[in-house]
Parts: structure tokens; C-alpha cells; sequence
């Protein structure tokens, strides 16, 4: 990617993009980079609005931005309910019998 490009790439109207979304989420939770997963939650939730996110999550405004932020470990209650605010759904697979 060249500077000028990088220069110009705006997250918020890159998460508007369910791929896009779907991309950043799934590298960050195959990963396990809770920084990064919860980085691409903010990216999310900022473009479709921190206080209506954190409404529909059931937190306050507050406490979304502290759960989100850089140092930010959200508990698992919390995860959950921004997720389902933000209509985002995790599917789970094992990687076959357990012993293999």
C-alpha cells in the first residue's frame, strides 16, 4: 500500500462494509489479539455511534469507550452485549476430535 493511499483510507466508511467488518473481526479472533478485536469493535461502533452502541448494549457511553479502548478488557457480558448491538454474531468450530 502505497502513503497516499494509506493516507486517505477512512475506517469509519471501510466499517460501513460487511466484508470489510467480517475481514477485521475474524483476523483479530482467529489471532486471539483481544487488542486488536476490541479495536475493530470501536472501529465499528464509532461509525455506527458510540451512544446509540452503547444504549442498545445496555452501558453507559463511558464505560463502552473504557471497554473498547487500547487497555481495555471488557468482560464477557459486556463483549456480548456490544456485540449483539452491533448485529455481530460468532459462530464456534473445533478443529476436529478432541486427542487429534
Amino acid at each position: 500500500m502505497k502513503l497516499s493511499e494509506l493516507k486517505t483510507f477512512n475506517s469509519a466508511k471501510a466499517a460501513k462494509d460487511p466484508l470489510v467488518l467480517e475481514e477485521l473481526l475474524n483476523m483479530a479472533w482467529e489471532d486471539g489479539d483481544i487488542p486488536a478485536f476490541t479495536h475493530a469493535l470501536s472501529v465499528i461502533a464509532k461509525a455506527r455511534g458510540m451512544a446509540e452502541t452503547a444504549n442498545k448494549a445496555g452501558i453507559t457511553r463511558p464505560a463502552l469507550y473504557k471497554a473498547l479502548s487500547e487497555t481495555g478488557n471488557p468482560s464477557l457480558s459486556s463483549l456480548m452485549g456490544i456485540m449483539r448491538a452491533l448485529d455481530i454474531h460468532a459462530t464456534f468450530r473445533t478443529s476436529g476430535p478432541a486427542g487429534e
